[in-house]
């Protein structure tokens, strides 16, 4: 391989690691502080007689394949266009096998190196990437190291993630020598779908719904109606109703813009993908429209301090004004406000929905998956009509 080791004059050996990301914000990010902290860390387990150094290329990687080698195509390619001793692609493209999903895949003969970000889950992420890597560049280096996660040499000679969360396997599959899986793999591909997401953005997608919701949270907050009910209804009631408005808001968005995937008459495996990717479109729309009713709450509860005086409040509330009173109104003020701002999505295409709940990735795996189910049903319905 033309640079596989340069050798300096007096000057360690230099291996240089190529690391291709995602130009989105998750791959891009994990990629940027893995190539600030890996060199340290393969100095110290792997090879302290090389010097380590690391090439960030932010790229749009291409969709996987079924042998799931298209990356480490564009890898090897880049490898010999920029001189790289190794390659690593990090991606949020979900790698799938029999169902479960691929942390990383390996190749040694490449000296490429693939991971997926979505099966990681959503907590330690970059530790885990970073941890996971170093372990595949030992593997292919000195194949008896076992690094340590955290850069403390282990106690055993094994890679302390991979003992309980990951486990590595051997797969048969030409051109991938080492793939690591995940133990509950279906949940924290779910989680990591919907940290890929990035549902707290939702709110500044989507401004046919805040727009309503401001307005109509300032006509409920003047409201001598509303302050009563407030006042009486207690702390269950209102938490329910907040969850209610909610609820409301995320069922509208769904169903308004045809979020959810059917899962009838379709393949076992384009079953089980439109299921995760239902729980991913209730999850994600969950929280965004959490966030959503959090930071409308938090200008109620101000303007309710700014606007209504105890005087006022006080004449249209049964008994002596409590200093909840103020936390209580705004509070269904928001709730009613969530149920407006719901119908104030009907304003927003469904491109736009989609375009402020998934990612850039996640919205192309569902309009292939769609256009796979109409491709089936149109040969379906040709095969009735030739009947």
């Amino acid at each position: 391989m033309a640079a596989q080791e340069r050798e300096e004059t007096g000057a360690k050996r230099t291996s240089v690691i190529g690391m291709m990301a995602d130009p989105v914000a998750a791959p891009a990010q994990v990629a940027k502080h893995v190539a600030h902290h890996l060199p340290d860390l393969l100095r110290e387990q792997v090879d302290p007689d090389r010097e380590w150094q690391v090439d960030v290329r932010n790229e749009q990687l291409p969709p996987s394949d079924e042998a799931h080698t298209a990356m480490m195509d564009v890898a090897s390619e880049r490898m010999s266009r920029h001189g790289w001793d190794l390659a690593v692609c990090v991606t949020d493209v979900v790698l799938r096998t029999e169902g479960r999903p691929i942390v990383a895949d390996a190749s040694h003969d490449r000296r490429v190196i693939v991971v997926s970000l979505p099966a990681l889950g959503g907590m330690s992420l970059r530790s885990n990437v970073r941890g996971v890597v170093a372990q595949l560049i030992a593997d292919m280096i000195t194949p008896d190291v076992r690094v340590s996660m955290h850069g403390r040499p282990p106690k055993e000679r094994r890679l302390p993630a991979l003992s309980s969360r990951f486990r590595r396997v051997a797969t048969e599959q030409p051109g991938i020598d080492t793939r690591i899986l995940t133990s509950r793999g279906q949940l924290r591909l779910l989680v990591g779908m919907v940290r890929s997401n990035r549902p707290w953005q939702l709110v500044f997608g989507l401004t046919g719904p805040l727009v309503g919701a401001f307005a109509f949270s300032a006509f409920y907050l003047l409201n001598t109606t509303v302050w009563e009910l407030a006042t009486t209804m207690g702390a269950p009631r209102l938490m329910s109703a907040a969850v209610g408005s909610m609820a409301v808001m995320v069922a509208w968005l769904i169903i308004y813009h045809s979020l959810w995937e059917p899962t009838r008459n379709r393949r076992p495996g384009d079953r089980d993908q439109a299921t995760l990717f239902n729980a991913s479109t209730v999850l994600t729309l969950g929280i965004g429209v959490g966030c959503m009713f959090a930071g409308l709450y938090a200008v109620n509860l101000a303007a309710t301090a700014v606007v209504l005086a105890p005087q006022v409040l006080g004449r249209y509330v049964g008994g002596t004004l409590d200093v909840l009173d103020y936390f209580m109104v705004p509070l269904l003020v928001t709730a009613a406000g969530t149920v407006a701002g719901a119908i104030g999505s009907g304003f927003e295409t469904e491109a736009t929905v989609r375009e402020a709940a998934f990612s850039y990735r996640e919205r192309i795996r569902r309009d292939a998956l769609r256009a796979r189910h109409e491709h089936e049903d149109g040969d379906g319905a040709a095969g009735s009509e030739s009947l």
